[in-house]
């Protein structure tokens, strides 16, 4: 059954504050540096499109593996761009600031009510090393994806109609694919038939509907691009630790049993843990166990870690501030064309500094050296995450089923 949520808390002012700051840095970010590759990827796929239209785009670039609603979005930010005099870069990552303000907003005033966040863990949500770093230098749309998903939840979190829910979660299909993750979950916590019907067939029109222009036009070749991609593989979590061929070749099947596993397994009884609780747990069983990797993938993370114990939540903001700030550190201290990296450790790397005003990870692909310690220390905070995730959400079944039983007697 969904259950009403009671009405929207006032924000504590720390957090209110830490928002801002946040709001502040990443705009500074954005209009002082130009990002990574990412953001020369995106302003190629938008000449592309517009010289021969979004299917070359499917056609000549295989890693975009973006739904075609963001090709038309990109040309829409660019021609606002040249209307503006404001750059590219910019403009790229202008939704994504604001898409995290408003993630934030909808976390500490709608769901804040039932789930009795920690006042420090909203401050630590507003001011997320990661979103600052994915949203203010990245230059990717993972943070407006993540605002959708957590739109939709929050939607049927307060009982709004079921279709409005599923329209929002067709909004974060046109971002990125990534959200049918979370599916399962949600389709085993809607109370009844009719309420699946209704969310996932707004999902679906909303989606088959902004997709339609480019699926009409070559329906196998937009699905190969944004279903068969592949993230890098052998640089996070299992595939560091486990380089076996047999992970990399069957890994993804693994993902997506232990997905479908976990949300039977939190639905399996009457009263089930709160929808918000569901989709972290899936966020952080993917981030745990995928095989492939992108670093921005961290921005999924943010808004559910608000509900980890404080010292855990401490734990991964840390890590993964750093694995950030050291991974984009080393790929803008790489020149085109340099033939050796720089030591990131040695003092002449960090004197030296980024030149912010023009910053450009020039080159990404894999770290080395000391950067993977701090890459294993993020994983092992995500793994932590999820471990005490799931330990939250037997316990929160539990005492539904305890709470009834005491009823009972």
């Amino acid at each position: 059954m969904i259950r009403a949520v009671p009405g929207c808390l006032r924000i504590p002012p720390a957090a209110i504050a830490g928002a801002l700051v946040a709001l502040a840095a990443k705009l500074l970010l954005a209009a002082t540096t130009f990002g990574s590759t990412d953001v020369r990827s995106f302003l190629y796929f938008v000449l592309r499109n517009r010289a021969t239209g979004p299917i070359s785009v499917y056609e000549q670039v295989k890693e975009c593996n973006h739904p075609p609603p963001m090709i038309f979005a990109l040309d829409a930010i660019h021609r606002w761009t040249e209307a503006t005099g404001a750059s590219f870069a910019f403009g790229l990552r202008l939704p994504s600031i604001l898409a995290d303000l408003g993630t934030f907003l909808l976390v500490a005033s709608c769901l804040q009510p039932a789930r009795g966040f920690a006042r420090t863990a909203l401050v630590l949500l507003a001011l997320a090393p990661v979103s600052i770093f994915v949203s203010g230098f990245h230059g990717n749309t993972d943070a407006v994806m993540i605002f959708f998903v957590v739109l939709s939840v929050a939607l049927l979190e307060r009982s709004q109609a079921a279709w409005l829910a599923g329209a929002a979660m067709g909004l974060a299909l046109d971002v990125k694919i990534v959200p049918l993750v979370f599916w399962p979950a949600i389709f085993l916590w809607l109370p009844d038939g009719r309420k699946r019907a209704e969310y996932f067939g707004a999902a679906l029109l909303v989606a088959l509907a902004s997709w339609s222009p480019a699926l009409l036009d070559s329906p196998a070749l937009v699905a190969r691009r944004v279903f068969g991609y592949s993230s890098a593989y052998g640089h996070w979590g299992l595939s560091r630790l486990l380089p076996a061929a047999i992970f990399e070749e069957y890994g993804r099947f693994l993902l997506l049993a232990a997905i479908v596993g976990v949300s039977a397994w939190m639905n399996r009884g009457l009263r089930r843990p709160a929808l918000f609780r569901q989709i972290g747990v899936v966020a952080f069983t993917f981030l745990a166990l995928t095989p492939g990797f992108g670093v921005q993938y961290l921005a999924w993370l943010v808004p559910f870690a608000v509900a980890l114990p404080l010292a855990a939540g401490f734990s991964f903001h840390a890590a993964s501030g750093a694995f950030l700030l050291a991974v984009y550190t080393f790929w803008c201290q790489l020149p085109p064309g340099a033939s050796a990296d720089p030591d990131w450790l040695a003092a002449s790397f960090w004197s030296r500094g980024l030149p912010w005003e023009i910053a450009n990870a020039n080159r990404t692909g894999p770290w080395r050296g000391e950067l993977v310690v701090l890459e294993v220390a993020c994983w092992l905070a995500v793994a932590l995450g999820l471990a005490l995730k799931v330990r939250a959400a037997a316990a929160e079944a539990r005492g539904s089923r305890d709470g009834r039983a005491r009823g009972s007697a």
